[in-house]
């Protein structure tokens, strides 16, 4: 029952994690629109936008800590979402995205943004560091780190 207990912290941790970093990157993209997020006429995501990705990274991954740790039987569920965590992470970061061709419009869309954005490499490896870093911190204020 306890491996149970830990399976289904550590994958409702990771769900209150994704959900998190949605809603915030799209709040993020309401408050910095298009001419912000991106450097001019340039696909490359701006400094504005890596800073705010980088605190809505740790942020996010903070209340999926903090789920995990209430849900999980004890901190192997912890230890299972930083896992997760970290393999989804460097599959992501591993791929070669192609760069998005040509300049960018002015008005375009958060789905359009998100499919042609160039971030710099070091930002997604790392992704899976802060969201390793939200997962412990969250799951010790919850009592279970």
């Amino acid at each position: 029952m306890e491996h149970l207990r830990n399976i289904g912290g550590a994958v409702l941790g990771w769900v209150v994690m994704f959900a998190g970093v949605v809603l915030l990157m799209s709040g993020l993209w309401m408050v910095l629109g298009a001419e912000r997020a991106f450097q001019p006429q340039s696909w490359d995501i701006s400094g504005a936008w890596i800073l705010g990705s980088i605190v809505v990274g740790l942020l996010a991954a903070i209340p999926g800590g903090f789920v995990c740790g209430k849900v999980a039987a004890d901190k192997r569920g912890v230890w299972m979402l930083v896992v997760l965590v970290v393999i989804l992470g460097v599959a992501s970061a591993l791929p070669e995205m192609p760069a998005a061709e040509g300049m960018r419009p002015e008005n375009i869309g958060m789905t359009e943004a998100m499919m042609s954005a160039v971030q710099p490499k070091w930002l997604a490896w790392l992704n899976p560091v802060l969201g390793a870093v939200g997962a412990l911190l969250g799951a010790r204020m919850a009592g279970n780190g």
